[in-house]
């Protein structure tokens, strides 16, 4: 029997330089990857609470502006196997556009879901390191 989810997320799109300010992934089935700061809304926050919280754990930052960038839902399903049971994610992610003070030191330090944060150019290389979802929101911030 499969397990279907549903994640909704707010996430920060933060530039600098034609750099964008990443995650790695800590944990998850892209554990590794690169991906924008963000997550899921708690119970009781905003999603611009959300954002701010999320931002603030993974990176250390604290946002000094945003702004919705789009919000047409960057749709992703991924299928895992866990514990020979399918898992099906339905991964939807709102963006907004975000800045932070750049002279403030990145947290680098790995807790539950960052493994730090760090400036990451899109090269065309470079862009296979992210997540699906980053992927396609990078992209749709450069076009």
């Amino acid at each position: 029997m499969s397990a279907r989810h549903t994640h909704l997320g707010v996430y920060a799109a933060i530039r600098s330089g034609g750099r964008f300010l990443l995650i790695k992934k800590a944990r998850g089935p892209y554990t590794g990857m690169f991906d924008l700061p963000g997550g899921r809304v708690e119970f009781g926050e905003t999603p611009e609470e959300a954002l701010r919280r999320e931002v603030l754990e993974e990176t250390g930052q604290t946002l000094t502006g945003f702004s919705l960038c789009f919000c047409d839902a960057v749709c992703f399903e991924h299928r895992a196997t866990i514990d020979r049971s399918a898992e099906y994610l339905h991964h939807i992610g709102i963006v907004y556009e975000a800045q932070i003070d750049e002279g403030a030191e990145l947290k680098n330090a790995a807790d539950r879901d960052s493994g730090g944060a760090f400036w990451f150019l899109p090269t065309l290389d470079a862009m296979e390191s992210l997540t699906p979802f980053a992927k396609e929101a990078v992209l749709r911030l450069l076009s």
